[in-house]
């Protein structure tokens, strides 16, 4: 029992919490406020001050996406090796991100009102719709997303978007921002001048609330296991997860090794503690299981941050983790640094391996080409610190046309000479 209690207050502890302000692109929209009255018990923190970039700069500079220019970990990750500025694929049969496949984002909720994010939210079709109660004066609710009744079955009502494991409400609306982040780099809107660009823009958005640091007395560790049970049921292909602890859980890793026996991966944060997870793992990145993707944190430079995990065995690749540019609430932007901003890298460059087969999603084979991919670490000793290398989203793409169609796909710039 004592070791669960201790899983349960490491849970606590997400991966890569600093957060500067660099802006707000517009102010909160009505859609915002609606979400907030809902959520009005629940206590937004205090963040940091803003640290001098307008909104004028943020929402109207750089073109064609506003914030490109700040987005260095897309150059670094190869990810304009294989799309233009405007996202537009340039290695041929390469597809732009698809809505059938779906990530679940198991952390402190999303703001799925945000701008950037809301086209992007994935929606359960069993609870949306047109609705009409037998008394027409009892309720001014006319959608199934709000009228309280299971429509789809599943166990959980008016589960639209997701599940808020914490208050146990439909609404996994984020009041904490580290959510919000990681959905932003892993599925912002893209070339649309408002803000930054995801990984996989397009790509279908699960959310699902875990963690909340505003409420006390709740179980961390229970409430991951069931959203990743609420992941696999409800046709999550990919899982993001961000948080961890030293001491393993069965229930937890039964939970993953679930999701792998139907065909999700998970991509899971290395911690940062700069410690070796060979020596002291970090779970849930560290169970032995073939559908994990453990991964590290890099700076500009490609180097591995001092507080990133590392292990020759138990981390499998790196990506970038400091300073990172993304979504947070209230239509806001801002930075944040850690193995769990790596790790949303990730995740978005193994959604776009699926998008180009969303029907045929295997996740051994897209774990396969994402770690075989991989490039080095500055400074080489890539070997030392991981089983594999850095995040290579061009190169990945390569390997899938070359081993699904026979294509040797040539680099952008020889592409772009034509």
């Amino acid at each position: 029992m004592q070791k669960f209690q201790a899983v349960q207050f490491l849970r606590i502890q997400l991966v890569g919490m600093l957060i500067v302000f660099v802006g707000v692109a517009q102010a909160k929209n009505k859609e915002t406020h609606q979400v907030w009255s809902k959520v009005k018990q629940l206590e937004y923190p205090s963040l940091p001050e803003d640290v001098g970039t307008n909104a004028s700069e943020l929402a109207h500079g750089l073109r064609p996406d506003s914030a490109m220019g700040r987005h260095w970990p897309l150059t670094n990750i190869g990810f304009f090796e294989a799309f233009t500025p405007l996202v537009q694929p340039t290695i041929s049969r390469v597809k732009s991100c698809s809505k059938d496949i779906v990530v679940a984002v198991v952390d402190t909720g999303i703001d799925y009102t945000h701008p950037e994010l809301k086209q992007n939210i994935w929606v359960n079709k069993g609870e949306v719709g047109p609705w009409t109660p037998k008394d027409l004066k009892s309720t001014s609710c006319r959608d199934k997303r709000c009228n309280g009744i299971d429509d789809d079955h599943n166990g959980f009502v008016d589960d639209a978007t997701g599940w808020d494991f914490v208050h146990n409400v439909p609404l996994p609306f984020d009041t904490h921002g580290h959510g919000t982040h990681i959905a932003g780099i892993i599925a912002s809107a893209a070339a649309n001048g408002a803000g930054v660009s995801g990984v996989c823009p397009n790509v279908s958005i699960m959310a699902l609330k875990y963690y909340d640091n505003s409420v006390l007395g709740y179980n961390n560790l229970q409430n991951t296991v069931k959203a990743i049970e609420y992941a696999i049921r409800n046709g999550a292909q990919i899982i993001n997860y961000s948080g961890g602890g030293s001491d393993p859980a069965p229930i937890e890793a039964m939970a993953v090794k679930k999701a792998g026996e139907k065909g999700i991966l998970f991509v899971a944060a290395s911690g940062n503690d700069g410690r070796n997870n060979d020596w002291m793992p970090y779970y849930p990145a560290s169970y032995e299981l073939d559908n994990i993707i453990s991964v590290a944190s890099l700076d500009q430079a490609n180097k591995l941050l001092s507080s990133s995990n590392y292990g020759k065995k138990t981390v499998d690749m790196a990506a970038p983790g400091l300073g990172i540019l993304s979504t947070l609430p209230s239509s806001r932007f801002g930075t944040m640094s850690g193995t769990s901003q790596a790790t949303a890298f990730v995740t978005g460059a193994a959604a776009l391996l699926a998008s180009q087969q969303p029907s045929r999603f295997d996740y051994s084979k897209v774990r396969s080409w994402l770690l075989r991919s991989s490039g080095d670490i500055s400074g080489g000793r890539t070997k030392k610190f991981m089983t594999a290398g850095t995040l290579q989203v061009g190169e990945a793409l390569r390997l899938q046309m070359k081993e699904m169609y026979g294509i040797s796909a040539p680099a952008v710039a020889k592409i772009q000479k034509k």
